[in-house]
């Protein structure tokens, strides 16, 4: 298993953990059910720009390392440029989704 799947799977185990100790503490706290729905629909929001934020970085990485195997600083720029811009729309997407 390469440092890179090992990565890929600490971080999926890491998500998992958080969404499972965020699913506990938000149940067995003592809130009224609109506090509590608006408290999960904010996690969840979080959550989905996390996601978000995270493949873009991902996907900038892996461009990186890709201009670096064929030594050409400008390889794949819009790809990159791309990625970045689609990450800064699902992300205003999904907050203005929450605050509709």
């Amino acid at each position: 298993m390469g440092s890179g799947s090992k990565l890929v799977a600490l971080g999926k185990g890491g998500l998992i953990g958080a969404a499972v100790g965020a699913v506990t503490a938000v149940l067995f706290a003592p809130k009224s059910g609109d506090q509590l729905q608006q408290e999960i629909n904010e996690r969840i929001r979080e959550a989905k720009v996390a996601g978000e934020n995270a493949k873009a970085a991902k996907q900038v990485e892996l461009i990186e390392r890709f201009r670096q195997e064929v030594d050409s600083s400008t390889a794949l720029e819009n790809s990159k440029i791309d990625a970045l811009q689609t990450a800064v729309t699902k992300t205003s997407a999904i907050n203005q989704s929450s605050n509709s």
